[in-house]
């Protein structure tokens, strides 16, 4: 089952690179300047450019940001201490198990733990949430699914850090904001690209990470197996990280 979990991270990964490793910022700002398609403005209730002439004129300004051009080619190559990240990972991991099992102790409830989400919001890092008994799906793509919300035993509690991941696309978010350009750069291929391409990344050096540490460092803990490991950004569509067997 966890061969089929990593391909599929795998497979994400790759159709998410493929999206923007040939492009460049200044092509995608270009796009905008020049496209720039007819819309309909439903606060005006008339046809209109997608851009006004600021935002145009932020685009311009953007595309000569030696700055912005440096940190999207840094983002771009994707380069990562794989074994220091994910000797940190184990570490967080292995440091956020005693939180959920005193969580579990103290509630005394009796269920099994057979999933748990990983799952992030606005910051770098992702805390635990587990459930009961269920019949939980290998998924190809993100999605929506079922799940025993009401045997819950732990809920937002441990982290685990993806500060060093996410480190050069956090830069390069802070200077879209500078230059007032993030939520258009957002909505791009090129950024969703790279962006969905770290998601993925994290989650497979995550799964490295639970295959080193084992089922054995969840001792203590009322184990269903499989034991399935899900990653999500808050109330968005989960994907498989790992399957404990």
């Amino acid at each position: 089952m966890n061969e089929e979990v990593k391909s599929n991270l795998e497979k994400l990964f790759n159709s998410y690179f493929e999206l923007f490793k040939n492009s460049s910022i200044e092509e995608t700002l270009d796009e905008f300047i020049n496209e720039n398609p007819i819309v309909l403005d439903i606060n005006i209730g008339k046809k209109t450019n997608l851009f006004d002439n600021k935002e145009i004129k932020s685009f311009e300004r953007a595309k000569k940001n030696s700055e912005l051009i440096s940190l999207f080619e840094i983002a771009k190559k994707m380069e990562f201490n794989e074994k220091e990240i994910i000797s940190d990972l184990k570490t967080d991991i292995l440091n956020s198990i005693p939180e959920l099992k005193q969580k579990i102790d103290s509630e005394n409830n009796g269920f099994k733990n057979q999933i748990i989400f990983l799952e992030y919001d606005y910051e770098p890092y992702a805390n635990f949430s587990g459930f009961g008994k269920g019949n939980y799906p290998i998924l190809k793509k993100p999605e929506y699914f079922d799940f025993n919300y009401m045997e819950e035993l732990y809920n937002g509690i441990g982290k685990v850090d993806y500060t060093k991941i996410w480190k050069d696309l956090t830069k390069l978010n802070g200077i879209l904001e500078d230059l007032d350009i993030y939520d258009e750069v957002w909505d791009s291929t090129l950024y969703q690209g790279l962006l969905n391409s770290v998601k993925f990344k994290t989650y497979l050096f995550l799964n490295e990470a639970f295959d080193q540490i084992g089922i054995e460092s969840f001792k203590g803990i009322e184990i269903e197996k499989p034991l399935f490991i899900y990653g999500n950004e808050h109330d968005c569509e989960a994907i498989n990280i790992f399957v404990f067997e």
